[in-house]
Formats: C-alpha cells, structure tokens, sequence
C-alpha cells in the first residue's frame, strides 16, 4: 500500500511503515495539501494516488479523514448504510436463506390479514426490502464508550470492518492525545491491519519506529 503526491519526492507511506508523522510547517502547503486530500477522500478528483501492488486503488474507498476526533460517529449515515447492505447479504447467504423466505412470507401474510380488517383493496410488492426494515427498526452499532479516546479505537476497529478502510489520516491528532494514547492508537491499528498519517503543522517529540516526514517553512523535505 503505498500513497504518493507529484510534488513529494518520496511516498506519504508504504509497505515499509505502520505510519507515518507527516510535518508541514508552511501554513499554506499544510492547508493545501490537506484540503486535496479530503476532497479525494469525499471521492472528487485531485493527484494523490493511492496503490496495491502497482495496482491504482479508489482513495475514497480506501482512505478516511478525521479532523475532530470528538464529532466521529460508528453510525454516521456512511456506516451504517454499509452495515445494512452487509446484513442483506447474510440474510440471503446459504445459512439464513430459507429462514428469511420464511420471514418474508409471513410479512405478506401478515399485511394481507391486516388488509381483511380495513375496508380497503391494497396492494404491495412480494420483495421484501431488507434494507429499509433495518432503517425502520433502528438498527445501529451499540454505543458503550464513554471516554473519547476509547470511541476512537472503537470507529477504528469499525470503519476498518465495515468501510474495508485501509488508512487512517488524522489531521493534528497530537494536539488531543498523549504520547502514550498514540501508542495505543497505533498498535491498534497494527492489529487491525490498517495504516495511519498524522498531519501535522508543528514538529513534537518522536513517536518511535514510524516514519517522520518533514516539510520545513522552507520547503525543504527531511525523512
């Protein structure tokens, strides 16, 4: 996995870190290079390219961006949407195949018997949309964090199932989390198989073994 820019001269990251600190100290540069970013990651055009294998890959399928690590939710409208067409998919899988043509009857039999009891000729489709019964039902992740550090391993551990999101940019994270939050956040995303970029527009102490990319007020790239 590797994510690169025409005006870097080396990768943002790739296969050879678990991630990256990514230093802009020139207000403008910073400002521009993240507002790119978050448009490829909202799916509009921009010269980042993010690759597998030598294989170009879509960045807003792929990647996400966290800005406010207090306003992150496991049941925006993204997430969930992709957690019902993933549950569609378990209903009509070999397992539950039968039992949800079972359900599916009765639903019909049932708005028929309902039917019977009004003085109205009504008439409906046979197919059962999944989907719009799990919107009506509220169906939704289970809240059970409390404290914002822990609902933000929980969104990582989350989008990163769900989403399939291979990176993680967050942008001045450092400025919220303590130097041991971040080193939890890390192995969390190691054991999730997943890549994290912190954007960051001021140098602070060195977190370890990822890789620190630096560009200075002078535009000068240290790595």
């Amino acid at each position: 996995m590797k994510l690169v820019h025409p005006e870097l001269s080396r990768a943002i990251i790739d296969d050879t870190v678990d991630y990256t600190e990514w230093i802009i100290e020139a207000t403008e540069r910073f400002a521009a290079f993240v507002y790119e970013l978050k448009n490829q990651c909202d799916g509009n055009d921009g010269r980042y390219v993010l690759s597998d294998a030598d294989k170009e890959l879509g960045i807003s399928k792929n990647m996400d961006i966290v800005f406010d690590i207090f306003s992150i939710d496991i049941n925006s409208k993204k997430i969930v949407n992709k957690l019902y067409e993933e549950m569609q998919q378990v209903a009509y899988s070999e397992k539950l195949y039968v039992k949800t043509q079972e359900i599916a009857q009765s639903i019909q039999k049932y708005i028929l018997e309902l039917e019977q009891e009004t003085d109205y000729i009504l008439t409906f489709t046979e197919d059962v949309d999944w989907m719009a019964i799990f919107k009506a039902l509220q169906v939704q992740h289970e809240i059970i964090e409390e404290d914002y550090f822990e609902k933000l391993i929980r969104y990582i551990k989350v989008a990163a199932v769900v989403m399939k999101y291979k990176i993680f940019v967050f942008v001045n994270l450092r400025s919220y989390l303590s130097d041991l939050q971040m080193q939890k956040l890390i192995q969390e995303a190691i054991h999730q198989e997943v890549k994290l970029i912190f954007v960051e527009n001021c140098v602070k102490d060195c977190m370890g073994e990822g890789l620190r990319y630096i560009i200075d007020r002078d535009q000068c790239e240290i790595y």
